[in-house]
Formats: C-alpha cells, structure tokens, sequence
C-alpha cells in the first residue's frame, strides 16, 4: 500500500502523523510526504483557521481513502489504538531533533477559550510507570537526541507524577533537556515542584499562564516561590490570552502586573478574533526589549510608535 501523509500546519512535528508513519512501515506500507498515486491519505489539520485545505483533496485523489483529523478538523476524531500505541517515527521529519509525547491527557480546569476538556475529557495519566511512558516515547535501544518535549495540558495536576518524571529527567535519563510545550498551572506550583523545576534543562523558558486576572493572587504567589529557586525574569514567561479587543484593558493590567513583579508576559491573542490597531500593539508591546523600557501609554500615545514605523523598525 502506498500512504500519502499531509502536515497541513503543525508547527512542530505531528506526533499523529508520526505514529501512522510507525505503523504503516510496520506493516511495509510505503510512506511519507511525497509519495505519487497513494492508496490511502491521512491529512492533520491543527488550527481550525485551516480546515478548507483540505477541501479539495478528494477532487485531487479520487480512488484514494482519505482520512482527516487535528483538532482544526474534528475535536471528536482519536487515533485507533493500534495506531495510537506506536512509539514514533522520528525519521518522518529529517530535521527533527527532539522526542515528543504524551504522558497525561486532559485537565483539571474548563477555561471558556480552550477545546481541551472538550477533546480530551478530564485529566488522567496514559501509564502506570515512568519505564512504560519512556518505551511509548522513545525507541527502544535508541539515544538519538538529547531533548525531550512533553505536550501534556497540565502536567501539574498530578504532582506525584510529574516529581517522578523529574528525577528521571534529572538523574536516571542522562539529563535531557526538557520542555513542556504545553505550559505549566502556575496555580499548583509549589516549593517541591520548583525546586524540581531548577534541577531540569529546559528547552525554552518554562511557560506559565495568567490568562485571568482573577487568579492574580494565586500568580503572584507562584511567581514567589518560583524565585526562590530559579530567577522567574531570566528563566520564565508567562502566556497573556487576550480573546479579543474587549479585553485589551484587562490584558494591560496583568501585564503591568507581572512588570511590577518582574516577569515577563507573552501576548497569545485568538486566532478568531480581529486584530484591532491596539491588539497589535499590545502584542508588539510584549517584546521584552520594548516591554522592559517603556509602557504601553507611552508607547502607543507618546509618538513613539509612530517614529518606530517611520524609521522602519517595526511594520
């Protein structure tokens, strides 16, 4: 059979694409990117921006089977477990240089602007052991890259778990480099899971969120306990979910706070939503090089956006 893989839009490598890579080598399936007059085509569509490319695929490849899935196309669609159990290809994507997977699914919160309760259900672990999760990520016998990436949605809500993980991390798995691509619930930080934290490699700056003002407290406290073992403003950002131009006065506010605190914030704004003049600017605000030295009225107000396009320094 020959098998025809589509990586609409991932922005990093598809795990799903990987592991359908897996089995169908598995099976002696020819497979890849580019393979001519396939037999059967599987098409991952990650943001639902781009679900309309896909749209013409059966005009393309009219005797072929055709299977499309991503959280862009279908919150409901899941790998079949023979597929969902493979350890990945990691020869799919030449360039790849780090392990990616699963070690939990779900989450303990509900947040009105994420499909992740919706698309994966309620927080629970994949496996009984570290040992099992390693063998489901990592090849066996196989020590090909030095980093690791875990695509978790909230680690933390099982404190036991990821404790466990980090001192696999840390001492048994010849210290990979790590990141949790997903963030962390600076909601459940504590001085075990800190300290934790500051013996791990990361990848990245370990990411946080304070996507509502209303867990400031809980924010400020997390960022104090952080500090007491990593230095937050050199080590950490913390993502600012602005929905739309309605929350732009409230997206100011918890950036101003986390200035007053010093860390840094990371404008996230929804894809679905017009991006007003001053959601643009907040955004181009977040620059730490501009965040750290001026505030968002002056620079807005004061001219200086406008000297900074006049000049040519941003678009």
């Amino acid at each position: 059979m020959k098998v025809l893989l589509i990586d609409v839009d991932s922005t990093i490598p598809n795990l799903a694409l990987m592991k359908i890579s897996a089995y169908h080598k598995a099976r002696g399936d020819e497979v890849g990117f580019n393979i001519s007059d396939p037999d059967k085509i599987y098409a991952s569509v990650i943001f639902k921006k781009n679900a309309h490319a896909v749209d013409g695929l059966r005009f393309y490849y009219p005797d072929a089977e055709i299977d499309i899935g991503g959280s862009g196309y279908d919150l409901e669609k899941k790998l079949p477990d023979e597929i969902n159990e493979m350890v990945p290809d990691y020869d799919l994507y030449p360039d790849c240089d780090t392990y990616y997977g699963f070690t939990t699914r779900g989450c303990i919160r509900n947040c009105y602007f994420c499909i992740v309760r919706k698309k994966e259900g309620k927080f629970r672990r994949l496996y009984d052991t570290v040992d099992e999760m390693w063998d489901h990520i990592i090849p066996p016998g196989m020590r090909k890259f030095d980093k690791v990436t875990f695509l978790d949605n909230n680690i933390l809500a099982d404190k036991q778990w990821f404790l466990q993980l980090a001192r696999d991390l840390d001492y048994r798995r010849y210290g990979y480099k790590v990141d949790f691509n997903q963030g962390l619930d600076i909601r459940l930080v504590d001085d075990e899971i800190a300290e934790a934290l500051s013996k791990l490699k990361p990848i990245n700056d370990w990411k946080f969120a304070f996507d509502d003002i209303s867990y400031k407290d809980d924010v400020l406290r997390g960022i104090e306990i952080l500090n007491r073992h990593i230095k937050v403003r050199n080590t950490c950002i913390f993502y600012i979910y602005t929905h739309g131009d309605e929350q732009y006065e409230d997206a100011v506010a918890r950036m101003r706070i986390l200035k007053e605190h010093d860390a840094t914030p990371y404008v996230m704004l929804n894809m679905d939503a017009p991006k007003t003049p001053r959601l643009r600017a907040l955004k181009r605000w977040s620059r730490p090089w501009l965040f750290w030295t001026i505030d968002i009225d002056d620079y807005v107000g004061g001219g200086t956006l406008k000297m900074m396009k006049s000049r040519g320094m941003i678009e």
